[in-house]
């Protein structure tokens, strides 16, 4: 029932959110501020970090890096998929890898010459916590949302430079030990920091 509403909620909140950007945009659209669209790629440095209200264990944290795909449908609204995988670093036992993948919608302020644009996400997420045998070969899969928001800064029409965090909801619903698999029902947290580039065809 929880996942049902978040789908629910999501498909809402894009629906509403591509048509306030739209409108808002399709009124400032101008010979010298076009309305620009098109394909745009991303990377990016991460910090990771990770826990389980409900249980004892403390925060896991770590690092890694995201790839992103998307596509601009004007200045001000894009689309986006993107993965990112971090080496988490428990104070007790192995590392091990914590990875998510985003599917979503990105609203930005300001006008297409712009130099500084806050923006604000919103994602449908899955995530996955997987380590080897020497850290007890684990797996553990969820789903849920992500909401995240920063700045970029244009240094070309182009080239973007970006600082960002994305706090994700997520239900857990299946932890895998060894050969075995059992479903489960737990919420978890994770919060992810980025500082990357991106090219905007």
């Amino acid at each position: 029932m929880i996942l049902q509403s978040m789908k629910k909620s999501l498909i809402l909140f894009v629906g509403l959110f591509t048509i306030i950007f739209n409108n808002v945009n399709a009124q400032n659209v101008s010979p010298d501020n076009p309305d620009t669209n098109g394909l745009y790629l991303g990377a990016s440095l991460l910090g990771t970090a990770w826990n389980t209200p409900d249980s004892d264990v403390d925060s896991e944290s770590g690092g890694g890096i995201g790839l992103k795909l998307g596509y601009n449908f004007n200045t001000n609204i894009a689309a986006f998929f993107s993965v990112d995988g971090s080496v988490i670093n428990p104070e007790q036992g192995e590392d091990y890898a914590l990875a998510h993948a985003d599917l979503g919608i990105e609203g930005r302020l300001g006008n297409y010459d712009g130099k500084l644009r806050p923006f604000a996400r919103l994602s449908y997420l899955g995530m996955s916590a997987q380590s080897d045998e020497n850290a007890g070969d684990f797996e553990i899969n969820g789903t849920g949302i992500g909401l995240g928001g920063g700045l970029y800064y244009f240094a070309t029409n182009n080239f973007a430079l970006e600082l960002g965090y994305t706090h994700s909801w997520v239900n857990i619903n299946e932890v895998k030990v060894g050969s075995s698999s059992a479903d489960v029902d737990e919420d978890a947290r994770t919060g992810r920091l980025s500082l990357g580039a991106s090219y905007h065809f």
